[in-house]
This record gives C-alpha cells, sequence and structure tokens, in this order.
C-alpha cells in the first residue's frame, strides 16, 4: 500500500517561492563581484609588474619568476607557461621531418592551411 501524497498548499508554496528568489539574486551578486574582484585583481597585479624596475640582461627570468611568484601569481603561471622554451631544436626537426612526409610528389597541391592542419594532429 502506498502512502497517501502530500499536496503543498498554495500559500506554503508560494512562501518557498518567495524565498528562492531572494537566495537566487543574492548568489548571482556574489558569483559577480567575485568575478569583477578577480578581475580587479589581475589589473592591480599587471600594473603592479608594469611599475616595478625592468630586470638587469644579466638576470635570470626564470630565477626572477620563482623569486616573485607570491607577488605575481598569475603572471607567474603565465610566464611560466609562455616563457620556458625548450633548448632544443629537437621539436623543430621533428616538425621538417614529418612535414617532409605529408608533402610529397603525391601530395604536392595541398593547400598551407591543410597542411598545417595535419602536422598539427600527427
Amino acid at each position: 500500500m502506498h502512502p497517501p501524497k502530500r499536496t503543498r498548499h498554495p500559500l506554503q508554496q508560494h512562501s518557498q517561492n518567495q524565498l528562492l528568489l531572494p537566495k537566487l539574486l543574492d548568489r548571482d551578486a556574489e558569483e559577480a563581484r567575485v568575478s569583477r574582484n578577480a578581475t580587479a585583481d589581475a589589473i592591480v597585479e599587471v600594473q603592479r609588474y608594469l611599475s616595478a624596475p625592468p630586470l638587469e640582461r644579466s638576470q635570470d627570468p626564470l630565477v626572477y619568476w620563482t623569486t616573485n611568484k607570491a607577488l605575481y601569481p598569475n603572471l607567474y603561471h603565465l610566464a611560466n607557461q609562455y616563457l620556458a622554451t625548450p633548448a632544443s631544436s629537437v621539436p623543430c626537426e621533428r616538425v621538417f621531418s614529418k612535414a617532409g612526409e605529408i608533402v610529397s610528389k603525391k601530395r604536392n597541391r595541398l593547400k598551407p592551411s591543410t597542411v598545417e592542419k595535419l602536422l598539427f594532429f600527427k
């Protein structure tokens, strides 16, 4: 035997909806505030970096970013991602080798964009 289904009184349902709307609005306002704060923090970080004295030519950039990662956390992440290049020509040589395999006598009419895509997927 099934227990009887409980139906909500229309006034009870209305009051629950009234409580839900302010909660949703508060959540949206908090998310917008956090987003604005993150953007503002990033702007302040970039301005702080730009106002700092430049590195001397003899300084090692990787040491600089490691030393200043607490001061510039977002820029530190970007510097590690984009400034750390491999000290080898092997990746470049591999690309040329793959390009030689793709562009052959039989495939000499490939568009440059097609060759780029094929190299990307290899």
